[in-house]
């Protein structure tokens, strides 16, 4: 297959607005306990949109929004960028997650955290190019 040239005109809005025209909405993850992980997650810095009992919504920057719905638990990896590496381990850790130490890839700086129903935290600091 030939390489493909994107033409970077195409992936910024029609208004002239310079952040990608595209995002991700929603990220759905199963868990047994809605309320619980919902205020872990809130604790974290998320912001709580909906609480419908069988569904919990929270906001990410950029507008993403977590859905927590009832399923089986642990099998989600969330990708999560931070401002500050060093406050979110904190947070982390004071939250119960057991976050590993933070390394390095040269790109970013980064650790692993377990939520408290055993989903796969990568947290990473921040790389956006340009307004998101």
């Amino acid at each position: 297959m030939p390489p493909v040239h994107i033409d970077s005109s195409s992936t910024t809005s029609p208004t002239g607005d310079s952040r990608p025209c595209v995002a991700i909405g929603h990220v759905s993850i199963a868990v047994s306990d809605i309320a619980a992980l919902s205020e872990f997650y809130a604790a974290f810095g998320m912001r709580p949109v909906a609480d419908l009992g069988t569904l919990a919504i929270l906001e990410l920057r950029g507008g993403t929004h977590l859905r927590l719905e009832s399923g089986e638990p642990g099998h989600a990896t969330l990708d999560l960028i931070v401002d500050d590496i060093a406050d979110a381990r904190a947070a982390l850790e004071e939250l119960g997650a057991c976050p590993s130490t933070v390394t390095s890839s040269g790109a970013h700086d980064r650790f692993l955290a377990t939520d408290p129903e055993g989903n796969t935290l990568l947290v990473q600091s921040d790389h956006a190019i340009g307004p998101v």
